[in-house]
Order: C-alpha cells, then structure tokens, then sequence
C-alpha cells in the first residue's frame, strides 16, 4: 500500500530489505523516491509492475523497465530486482522467464560497464 508518509519511520527500524508495492490504487510508489529515501540504509527490491509491465507489457517495456529500476537502484549497491506485487495466475511462464533473463542481462552489462 501507500507508505509515503511513514517509509522514514519503517528504515528508521533497521530492516536489512524494503520491499514496496508498484504504483496503484490511486497511489505512486516510484522507485527513484525509494532509493532516495532509504540511501543505502537498506537493501531496496525493486517494485515493476505485475501486471501493465510484467503481464501486458512488451518485452521492450519490460526490458525498459527492469534497466531503469536497476540503474536507480544501484546508486546505493544495495538493490534486488523484483515486482511490486505476487505475479498474476494469467501472466505467461514466457513472461516470467523473460524477467529472469532480462535481469541477468541487465546485471552482466552494469557489471561489464563498472569494470571499464
């Protein structure tokens, strides 16, 4: 849900992980605002969108997606990719093994550019 007004009260309890829900309900919940917020006090999940990203969205989107919440997140080194929200019974296995690959690709190229 909706944590805007108490995210500095949960980091202020020490968690060693945050993780967030995507922007929905009539809320955001942007990821940029996350890892701001926290400063590597804490380990962020990422938060993509289960459903208009992950379920319906193209593999370009995803990709899109998954590399910008991958580069706001590594500002702090502490940064685990993931959905804001349990993936959907209607969501293709294609789907999901796309995630997982695009991230390993993503995480292989941030890696080969920090060695640069």
């Amino acid at each position: 849900g909706d944590v805007r007004d108490r995210l500095e009260l949960m980091i202020e309890m020490g968690p060693d992980c945050l993780s967030l829900e995507e922007s929905k309900k009539g809320f955001e919940i942007d990821i940029s605002w996350v890892d701001e917020a926290v400063s590597g006090r804490a380990c962020v999940f990422g938060n993509l969108d289960s459903i208009r990203v992950l379920q319906n969205g193209t593999r370009e989107e995803l990709r899109g997606e998954i590399r910008r919440q991958m580069g706001v997140g590594l500002r702090h080194g502490r940064f685990v990719m993931s959905l804001g929200s349990p993936v959907t019974p209607l969501t293709p296995i294609s789907r999901v093994a796309d995630f997982i690959l695009i991230t390993r690709q993503e995480s292989a190229r941030i890696k080969t550019r920090e060695r640069l």
